[in-house]
């Protein structure tokens, strides 16, 4: 298929781009704030100009054509390019931007950076909205299709993500955490003591870093129950002998309001390292960049 240019509205690459990372016309319509009618008639043309369906039903969903597929990172990139392009003469607003940016992050993270640097945000960029994810299934996979700006990940937890721009953040220790009430532990808590305890495991998308480390070391836990959050995990040890394992700072800012205790581990543990990722396309994108340095900023008040 060739298709002369001139004879192509480029102004389609918008719906185009929201079709192939939604693969739904009425998300679509909502992410460039759109009609649906206005989306689907978008998506019709498109069918015309590549004479393929780009969208064909699955069951009760949609899904992308072989074709769409091959379209979702040259279009990404093309649209990164052209916006390149048209800000390179200019610099970022933040006073006067209403520029939507999404973060995938961990509950620990919107909680311990995230929280504050939105209160400063508040301040500096009034309109500017932060649109924050969970870590679930193919978290790595949003931020290649462009479903987020920015992700923040622990570098030491091996994945697919080595491929993006990172920029280290801050560190944190792990600590026990058991109720303020609970008698049967001190101050300190053994591997042996950590294996007796009913014990709230972390399971989100890959292993916490701690159970890993535990793993390795063939320490046991008496497993009573999983979460998929740090918080949801600190939650259900109130008036119980349960015991989890979180980080430092989230036990610190969330542990006395909840009646909790830190406890420090005699287990093997290792040092957690965040950071944050972005795709390749948004390095050169002034709001981007304005973005990660306040999101370093905030990091280094921690």
């Amino acid at each position: 298929m060739t298709t002369s240019l001139s004879n192509v509205d480029l102004n389609l690459l918008i719906p185009l781009n929201a079709l192939l990372v939604e693969q739904n016309v009425t998300r679509a319509a909502e992410r460039v704030q759109v009609g649906q009618p206005a989306m689907s008639a978008s998506l019709a043309r498109l069918r015309r100009i590549f004479d393929d369906p780009l969208l064909v039903k699955d069951g009760r969903a949609m899904v992308l054509t072989p074709l769409a597929e091959s379209l979702v990172q040259p279009v990404a990139e093309l649209l990164a390019g052209i916006g390149v392009v048209l800000g390179s003469a200019g610099k970022f607003d933040p006073e006067n931007s209403t520029r939507v940016f999404a973060i995938s992050a961990s509950d620990y993270i919107s909680t311990v950076l995230l929280r504050p640097l939105i209160g400063e945000l508040i301040k500096e960029a009034p309109r500017v909205r932060i649109a924050i994810g969970g870590l679930h299934a193919g978290f790595v996979d949003q931020l290649r299709r462009g479903r987020c700006d920015m992700l923040i990940w622990p570098p030491s937890i091996a994945g697919d993500e080595d491929g993006f721009p990172r920029v280290d953040l801050f560190t944190d220790t792990f600590v026990a955490v058991v109720d303020k009430d609970n008698h049967e532990v001190g101050d300190e808590l053994s591997a042996e003591q950590l294996g007796e305890l009913p014990y709230v495991m972390i399971c989100g998308p890959r292993t916490a870093l701690a159970d890993t480390k535990l793993n390795e070391s063939g320490v046991h836990r008496n497993v009573v129950a999983t979460v998929e959050t740090f918080v949801s995990a600190m939650h259900l040890l109130p008036g119980t002998r349960m015991v989890t394992i979180v980080q430092r700072r989230l036990a610190d800012f969330l542990g006395p309001g909840l009646g909790l205790r830190t406890v420090t581990l005699r287990a093997p543990m290792p040092e957690l390292s965040e950071a944050m990722y972005w795709h390749p396309r948004s390095t050169a994108d002034p709001a981007h960049r304005w973005l990660r340095e306040r999101v370093r900023e905030a990091a280094n008040r921690l």
